[in-house]
């Protein structure tokens, strides 16, 4: 009796179909695993509004800043103090926005796992101590030379906790002018993907084009366009996205807003009256453009501040020079 089975013209037929259908699915099926990592950070952000909201009806409306009226110093390099139980933030130290954010693990019973979203390159806290405390008892996400620490093991950046160098406050690291409460508007933006200008130094200064967008910061204004008339009209797609954080291929970012609500969002000029929510506004009195395209230093420390209560600035600990 004669076997039957594939020719090899018709297993390479087949093997053909094959291929051509996994050509034809695979940018499906990797738009939606992008969309499903959106959500799900999306969903960490809502949590962590959620603990926010907690821990502000605990502390009259405020939201989570370590330190205190202490004399602090903003610094990631943090050593041991974030594992010594009971510490006292009465005193200078080092203090990071992570030891901040902290404070929903410690407070609001947040999983250090709500930090981390999937499409970034941070690593959940194990919880991890030489002293054997439990997560609950110790002050942030451990020290980066660990291979933790909040630049590692956070994917999100907040309101502006600290002074970080305005004119006359005792550290840059003591409680600023302006944190984040319950009682900002609903367009008033508290925490996000992380602020593109705290990546490592991949990212340049300069003004964007076609051709090197990829390498450059360009927030909104700075350079092309230059008026309010073009920064209200239209903007080329890469102008816009290279303002954009890391984590989502600079499309968009979640932001989390202070009524509790969070949205996917295509640009960094969503917050109040189109503030850049990534940058500090450039004066009170310069119309759009100066809201928009806002003003950031290179130094983190040097007036990395707020202008006033309608100003998001949205920064984290990273490798951008103190």
């Amino acid at each position: 009796m004669k076997k039957k089975g594939f020719t090899l013209i018709e297993l390479l037929v087949v093997i053909a179909i094959i291929a051509m259908l996994l050509a034809i699915l695979m940018p499906a099926l990797n738009k939606v695993k992008k969309i499903a990592s959106r959500v799900v950070c999306g969903t960490n952000l809502k949590g962590l509004g959620t603990a926010q909201t907690v821990y502000g009806n605990d502390n009259d409306g405020e939201y989570a800043v370590q330190g205190g009226g202490g004399a602090h110093t903003w610094d990631d390099n943090i050593t041991g103090d974030w594992q010594t139980p009971g510490k006292v933030w009465s005193t200078a130290g080092t203090i990071t926005v992570g030891a901040s954010l902290y404070l929903l693990v410690r407070e609001a019973d947040v999983s250090p796992k709500s930090f981390v979203c999937p499409s970034s390159g941070e690593t959940v806290y194990d919880g991890w101590n030489p002293n054997n405390l439990d997560i609950v008892q110790v002050w942030d996400f451990a020290s980066p030379a660990t291979g933790r620490g909040p630049k590692n093991c956070v994917s999100y950046s907040y309101h502006q906790p600290y002074a970080a160098g305005l004119t006359g406050a005792a550290s840059t690291g003591s409680k600023g002018r302006y944190p984040a409460t319950d009682g900002r508007t609903a367009s008033f933006a508290v925490m996000a993907d992380k602020n593109p200008w705290f990546e490592n130094p991949k990212l340049t200064r300069g003004v964007a084009t076609a051709n090197n967008y990829p390498s450059f910061v360009f927030k909104l204004g700075n350079g092309v366009p230059t008026t309010d008339a073009q920064i209200l009209g239209t903007l080329d797609k890469y102008t816009i996205q290279v303002a954009n954080a890391q984590p989502h291929d600079r499309e968009g970012q979640n932001v989390l807003y202070a009524d509790g609500h969070n949205s996917y969002e295509t640009r960094s000029d969503v917050g109040v009256k189109n503030d850049n929510v990534y940058v500090m506004q450039a004066g009170t009195g310069g119309g759009p453009l100066a809201v928009r395209a806002g003003s950031m230093l290179d130094n983190k420390l040097t007036k990395t501040v707020p202008v006033g209560p309608d100003d998001s600035i949205l920064v984290n600990d990273g490798p951008i020079a103190p």
